[in-house]
């Protein structure tokens, strides 16, 4: 065995290289399984509603100006007027409440849930009217997608209900006011995300969902916000200043601030295989490892192919694809754990029946132990997120202290006996 020390290990190392490409081919075919459901979850938001951004409430009016110059005949100074042009003005609303109340639901189709959700949105305000009076203007309301409309706007200007509305906006009159409250009401279907745009005005929104599984991003954070068994109750305020806009001008919803609301699962069979993968080519070297280290330790000078490590590393591999394929229809954690039991048990069987033939029942059952300590270790590390490279890093120290005790009496360079 210790002539054929380094050939094993060389031999290892390559099996090790040729398994790393598998295991890229297995990221693909995690990676365009998400694809599927991302187009299926295009193909409900067609229909249902896609992610939506509620827009500030604005008046719009138009500006008339004529455009005058002198003119000179016979000695004298006259004024004409050549023609008169029309700018279109945005007069954003001062401050802004909102209040929502949100449901949110996995929405199937084939075997993919998509998360969709229906907002009831109550929205007041008032404008400050400065140099309009006995004029027409529009109130727009406007969201990103309009077809996520299921209700016909509820619309109160200046206290008095408007009926001349069409989709976001309403055509309004405007006398000599100086101050104009306003009531926005409507019921609205999206996807994935539900966001609001902040900018020159001062915001409250106040929203409350059933869904449990949220993140919140944007340009601001809540103020508050609490989860419970019945979902997330969020609060957000937004001042002036921190959400500056220009006056009179219009914009591009996309470039102004926003906060969000992502309604999210957060366990994702295809986030949490694909992170399983990534630690593919560390465990598959563990399980190589445990072997080559009883390979150089066992006293029965029992050796092992290089096609059985073959087999073995195969096997491993084949244990995404069953994660994959399972997690598709049920729980990712019961997917997880019916994957890894039958892997161990093909591994020490396989260990048990054929490497050392019945002759020793301690070794198939170590490596059922360190399999069930790796599926177990990695498990753990997928789930903790933020902390999994944390544990990583004790997993592999520990792993160098096993090894190194392991190996302690091993005579790297023991020469052999002449006869």
């Amino acid at each position: 065995m210790q002539k054929n020390v380094m050939p094993k290990i060389g031999m290892i190392v390559g099996f090790l290289i040729i398994l790393s490409i598998l295991l890229a081919c297995i990221s693909g075919v995690v990676s365009e399984r998400e694809r599927f459901k991302e187009k299926v979850s295009s193909d409900i938001s067609k229909t249902w509603g896609r992610e939506q951004t509620i827009d500030l409430p604005k008046l719009i009016y138009e500006k008339r100006e004529k455009n005058t110059f002198e003119a000179v005949s016979k000695g004298k100074k006259t004024i004409v007027t050549k023609d008169e042009s029309i700018t279109p003005v945005f007069l954003y609303t001062d401050s802004i409440d909102t209040n929502v109340d949100v449901k949110g639901e996995l929405k199937q189709k084939s075997i993919y849930k998509i998360p969709v959700y229906t907002a009831k949105i109550k929205q007041k305000g008032e404008f400050k009217i400065k140099d309009l009076k006995n004029a027409k203007a529009v109130l727009s309301f406007k969201v990103s997608d309009r077809k996520g409309f299921i209700t016909k706007p509820k619309v109160k200007f200046n206290n008095k209900t408007v009926e001349d509305c069409s989709s976001y906006q309403c055509n309004v009159y405007i006398k000599d006011e100086t101050v104009i409250p306003y009531e926005i009401e409507y019921e609205l279907r999206g996807t994935g995300e539900l966001s609001f745009v902040a900018g020159g005005t001062f915001h409250q929104t106040h929203l409350k969902t059933n869904w449990r599984e949220a993140e919140f991003t944007g340009d601001f954070s809540p103020v508050e916000h609490t989860n419970s068994k019945e979902g997330y109750t969020v609060f957000w305020s937004v001042p002036e200043a921190a959400s500056a806009l220009p006056l009179n001008s219009s914009y591009d919803s996309e470039d102004l601030s926003k906060y969000t609301m992502n309604f999210i699962n957060t366990v994702d069979n295809y986030r949490m295989t694909e992170r399983c993968v990534k630690y593919g080519f560390l465990f598959i070297a563990l399980t190589f490892l445990a072997f080559f280290v009883y390979e150089i330790t066992n006293k029965t000078n029992k050796h092992i192919h290089p096609f059985q490590y073959s087999l073995v590393g195969v096997s491993m591999l084949v244990f995404y694809l069953l994660l994959l394929s399972m997690s598709e229809f049920i729980n990712f954690g019961i997917s997880y754990l019916i994957s890894a039991v039958m892997t161990i048990g093909l591994i020490s069987l396989y260990t048990y029946f054929v490497l050392v033939k019945k002759e020793d029942k301690k070794f198939p059952s170590a490596v059922a132990g360190i399999l069930g300590l790796i599926y177990l270790y990695l498990y753990i590390t997928v789930n903790l997120e933020e902390l999994s490279l944390l544990a990583g890093s004790f997993g592999l120290f520990i792993t160098i202290i096993i090894v190194m005790f392991a190996t302690r009496n091993v005579e790297w360079y023991k020469e052999e006996k002449q006869g």
